[in-house]
């Protein structure tokens, strides 16, 4: 069977259990890999090969190439979780492969995943969050307001904030239910502040032909690249470099743990089911951190013993 169609095959078997986002992950990480091997049969593939496409990924100069909503690709290499993340899809590729008795048996066994950085994913500081938050406060749009408002609250992907439609709103108890990576369901919390701002845009709202909570000028559901463009915009307002929708999901874990909140509660919070994820990427602080960390829970009082003599 040609690489090409086994593709095909496992993006089918994906289809109506996993969401559309997550099919298209696996599509643009896996393309490539079939593109590298040059749609040879599968089962010719060995771990060599494998070895050689990770190799060539890593020594990758520019990203965001052949991206949908880009129109060229950005200097500088692929980051060390993008490369973690296109090594996980071909692993989970082969053994499907090997699953449904297309191969004998998966030559990406064998396929080291690269390294992490100990320090995890740190994504927006606090004080860009705010940032980004007062200018779309002062911008005046209740929209996008309420975006970033519910952005900050839930912690939730891109993906439940895309979906979200009118009935999965329980303002009056401050919370609303999301879905998320293969359509699986969980419940965010939301704050005063963001269930005011969700208040005043429904007010707001058009009335349009679907239920979704958050609908663009003409009425149709926003998009992942809808949701992006609103915070591009707002960042170069505030000043702020990094503003992607994941990276407000990285800063409020990690600004949650830096208040002491327990890993267990930002496990569930972010919908995480093993415990070891969350750990892995907001475990480890940074210097900085620590050094604020230690000046916090130090035992030492501030006036020690002896001090003056």
């Amino acid at each position: 069977m040609l690489a090409s169609d086994a593709l095909a095959r496992f993006l089918l078997s994906l289809d109506g259990v996993k969401s559309a986002q997550t099919i298209v992950w696996y599509r643009r990480r896996l393309s490539s890999l079939v593109e590298f091997l040059g749609d040879v049969p599968a089962e010719s593939v060995s771990t060599d090969d494998l070895r050689r496409w990770r190799a060539g990924l890593a020594a990758r100069t520019t990203r965001y190439e052949s991206h949908p909503f880009r129109h060229q690709p950005l200097a500088g290499g692929l980051s060390p979780f993008t490369l973690h993340g296109y090594v996980r899809a071909a692993r989970r590729w082969f053994a499907w492969l090997a699953e449904e008795g297309v191969l004998p048996s998966s030559p990406a066994v064998r396929l080291e995943l690269p390294r992490l950085p100990r320090a995890g994913r740190k994504g927006l500081s606090q004080l860009d969050m705010q940032r980004m938050i007062e200018a779309a406060r002062a911008g005046g749009i209740a929209r996008d307001y309420a975006l970033v408002m519910f952005l900050a609250c839930s912690l939730c992907r891109v993906g439940g904030l895309v979906g979200l439609r009118l009935g999965d709103l329980d303002l009056g108890r401050g919370r609303a239910l999301v879905r998320e990576k293969g359509e699986k369901e969980r419940t965010v919390y939301l704050e005063r502040h963001a269930v005011n701002a969700l208040r005043a845009w429904l007010v707001l709202r058009p009335e349009v032909a679907n239920d979704f909570v958050f609908v663009g000028r003409r009425g149709q559901a926003m998009t992942g690249n809808g949701v992006y463009q609103v915070l591009k915009r707002l960042a170069a307002v505030a000043g702020v470099k990094k503003f992607n929708p994941h990276a407000w999901r990285h800063g409020g874990a990690r600004a949650m743990k830096l208040a002491g909140a327990p890993t267990g509660v930002v496990r569930q919070i972010l919908g995480h089911e093993d415990e070891r994820v969350t750990e892995a990427f907001y475990g480890d602080l940074d210097d900085e951190e620590l050094a604020a960390c230690h000046a916090q829970y130090t035992w030492l009082p501030d006036d020690p013993p002896g001090h003056g003599e």
